[in-house]
């Protein structure tokens, strides 16, 4: 059956070659297309898309109001009402904090992380609306975002806006250390220093300041690292009197001979965890400890580094606490709301701009082509593998039960695990993971997890495997004999056979269409033509 789609100003369905053909040459395709996926799906049967081709926009200035229909966002149930007007005040406000801040992002900076939390607190006491500071800094297809420190002030601001409206909670918020021998240090001590530790919970401090019976605590968890991240961090807690602080290491997972992580390999210097040994471990452990007692208790995971602010955790309680969603997430890219940095030059780059220029973008769209076709509660999650999530306390061990990996890859296993725990308790997609846009500031100095470029095919070897790999979950996750898996079982056989040459060839050839969505819709059929298979 053709998909149609309801265009809101005459209330009738079009198929997308309707709707492209009435706007081609007034509009660019991939604003076309922008606009084609905030229309909402047409029931069958429903409006016959008769009429498109004459009469539409006359009278209204056609123009303006095709421009106005590009610029919809995807949200559509969202406010209807107009965003508040900015004041001359508020314009000027933006334009002095753009001219006293860094184009860029310097997370060895002590003082520009915490001007990001000044900044935020003059913008909560301007008591200007934070639509408007959004409006103003977040930019739009004319207008290039604000600096990255605005933009982050402005996201810290509403963020602790959100956490107001949330009820008394305690969050424990963790993260793993391997190879942390540089960046927990200062400037002055190493020159990709960051000073996590210390910033990390300056962040938290300032978020949870004046927020009646709400509190926090935190867990780093040593995840084996030859370098001694632990007591690195230790001494660290020591010379600056840090409070809530909980040190915990993978390998006491091994020394009680723990049956959950020894079925998955860990063995006594964890050679087989990265980032997910430490991060499984810590969770589990705070599950088993008693709980903050008299009110929810919610735990998130992060990285150690300082690229997402710690200060944006309102988000994830928000999205649990307040929006009544099962999971919540931070997110880099795909979304309204998103920033991707990448220092010493680059400044706040707003999607979809983010998206485009990234050198992998058609491979990430294919990549969430397939994963949202075979993995369907993976449905509006374009970043699974974000390292900001949260979870209620109560549930996980159960959510945690059937995660198999130790590694870098543990974050989607974890995240599919959880929503299928509670897609079994009868709860609705739509409530199941809640989406925060969050400012993420790329750390090339001292990444972990960095690719080498001995290999030119390199990542087409690595997505093609990935393909390949959404198929085997489909097959662990998704019943068989259900009508889900019924309506993937042609794409996933074709991606079973998905070699590295075939996935090149058919990567390079939808990549000559240019700038492509997350959402955009092929056919199988396309995929098998650019494949060579038809």
């Amino acid at each position: 059956m053709v998909e149609k789609r309801i265009d809101a100003e005459d209330g009738k369905a079009y198929t997308w070659e309707e709707m492209s053909a009435f706007y081609a040459g007034k509009y660019k395709k991939k604003d076309v297309e922008a606009f084609w996926y905030t229309c909402k799906e047409a029931k069958a049967d429903k409006g016959k898309g008769k009429g498109k081709g004459k009469g539409k926009g006359e009278g209204k200035g056609g123009k303006g109001e095709g421009k106005a229909k590009a610029k919809a966002k995807p949200a559509a149930k969202e406010k209807a009402k107009a965003a508040p007007k900015a004041s001359p005040e508020a314009l000027m406000a933006v334009k002095l904090l753009n001219a006293a801040t860094p184009t860029s992002r310097d997370l060895t900076n002590d003082d520009e992380t915490e001007k990001v939390l000044k900044l935020a607190d003059q913008i909560l006491a301007s008591k200007i609306d934070i639509e408007v500071w959004k409006n103003l800094t977040y930019g739009g297809k004319k207008k290039a975002p604000a600096t990255p420190v605005v933009v982050s002030a402005v996201g810290a601001a509403e963020s602790k806006l959100l956490m107001r409206k949330c009820p008394p909670h305690h969050l424990t918020c963790m993260w793993a250390m391997y190879g942390e021998k540089n960046r927990i240090k200062t400037k002055e001590e190493h020159e990709n220093g960051q000073n996590f530790m210390v910033n990390k919970l300056k962040q938290l401090d300032w978020l949870f300041k004046g927020q009646k019976n709400k509190s926090y605590d935190v867990v780093a968890v040593d995840d084996g690292c030859p370098d001694k991240s632990g007591e690195l961090a230790k001494a660290v807690i020591e010379k600056h009197d840090l409070k809530n602080v909980t040190l915990m290491d993978v390998r006491d997972a091994f020394k009680a001979k723990d049956d959950f992580f020894i079925e998955r390999g860990l063995d006594e210097a964890a050679k087989k965890s990265r980032k997910g040994g430490a991060i499984l471990y810590g969770l589990r452990q705070v599950a088993q400890k008693p709980a903050v007692e008299g009110k929810p208790n919610l735990v998130m995971y992060t990285d150690s580094d300082l690229s997402t602010d710690m200060a944006l955790c309102g988000l994830l309680s928000y999205g649990i606490l307040k929006a009544g969603c099962s999971v919540s997430s931070g997110a880099r890219y795909g979304s309204a709301g998103t920033f991707l940095v990448k220092p010493p030059v680059g400044g706040a780059s707003p999607h979809p701009q983010s998206h485009y220029e990234q050198p992998n973008m058609m491979k990430i769209v294919l990549r969430h082509y397939v994963r949202v076709r075979l993995l369907p509660m993976l449905q509006g999650v374009y970043d699974t593998q974000c390292a900001f999530k949260c979870f209620r306390r109560e549930d996980l061990m159960e959510i945690t039960k059937d995660v198999k990996s130790l590694q870098a890859d543990f974050d989607m296993e974890l995240l599919l695990n959880a929503l299928i725990f509670y897609r079994k308790k009868g709860i609705k997609q739509n409530k199941l993971s809640y989406i925060g846009g969050t400012l993420f500031t790329e750390d090339f100095a001292e990444s972990n997890f960095m690719a080498t470029a001995d290999d030119p095919d390199k990542p087409y070897k690595t997505y093609a495997t990935m393909i390949t790999g959404l198929v085997g979950m489909h097959e662990r996750f998704i019943d068989q004999d259900s009508d889900e898996a019924k309506e993937a079982k042609d794409l996933a056989e074709f991606c079973k056979t998905m070699t590295w040459e075939k996935y090149k060839k058919m990567h390079d050839k939808l990549n000559e269409r240019g700038n492509t969505l997350f959402d955009h819709k092929f056919t199988l059929e396309e995929l098998k033509a650019a494949a060579g298979d038809s």
